[in-house]
């Protein structure tokens, strides 16, 4: 998944909010033991992928993520057999084990497509350099974030040229493997290494690091609506330790 611009609420939060938003729910899900939890999560993912302008079952991989989820709610409840019997194999304790495992899965991987789709890469860095991230990081963040396509764009084209020279990528088994090794993955690593020599020298050339600080064309400052999302989830963390104590 990459950046996809919009005007939703969750698109116009301040970057460093979703980014507290996103470790908190982490967090939660699976330091609580709960299986609620995890499903309350899911569905605010969902919620806030519809008001994004995503749809959920339209996520690359999101099928994969599924069933993987299912084999483990169904790993969890054949393997526990301490509870009460329901069905089967199957017991009370097992079934609750194993909705709170793939949902803490299903979860994470939700609410880290909505970080992924509502946050540009460079307003994140900015964001992160305003709260003293290093510049330096922060531009090798950018850097990456904004390279993946570009790679990705290579390989495609790496990929398509060599079918067109009879490289047989059809072939089975070990010998696959060792031909996208060596010809697909070789002409990607001269590239990478290519683009951050040149790279290197382009900020070189520009003094990149010579300044402890440095300045930005982009200013990011809180909204209301960052007030609103800090308040609630300060509220839903002393609503959770106050769970946690009961």
């Amino acid at each position: 998944m990459n950046f996809q611009p919009g005007q939703s609420i969750v698109h116009t939060l301040h970057p460093a909010v979703k980014l507290v938003w996103l470790l908190w729910v982490t967090v939660v899900v699976f330091v609580f033991h709960s299986p609620a939890l995890p499903l309350i999560a899911v569905g605010f993912a969902v919620g806030l992928l519809w008001v994004a302008g995503v749809v959920p079952w339209r996520i690359p991989g999101v099928r994969v993520w599924l069933i993987l989820g299912v084999g483990i709610l169904l790993t969890h409840a054949v393997v526990i057999r301490e509870g009460d019997p329901l069905v089967g194999p199957f017991t009370a304790l097992g079934l609750t084990s194993g909705v709170c495992a793939a949902g803490r899965l299903v979860a994470v991987i939700l609410m880290s497509t909505l970080f992924v789709v509502t946050t540009e890469p460079f307003a994140l860095a900015c964001a992160l350099m305003n709260v003293g991230l290093p510049y330096r990081w922060g531009f090798a963040l950018v850097t990456a974030l904004r390279l993946a396509p570009v790679f990705k764009l290579e390989a495609h084209h790496v990929y398509r040229a060599q079918l067109v020279r009879g490289v047989a990528y059809d072939a089975r088994g070990p010998r696959k493997w060792w031909l996208v090794l060596r010809h697909l993955c070789l002409p990607l690593l001269v590239s990478a290494l290519r683009t951050a020599n040149a790279l290197s020298l382009s900020m070189e050339g520009r003094a990149f690091g010579l300044h402890a600080k440095r300045t930005s064309t982009r200013e990011l400052a809180a909204t209301r609506r960052d007030a609103v999302a800090g308040a609630l989830l300060l509220a839903s963390t002393l609503a959770l330790v106050a769970y946690g104590w009961t």
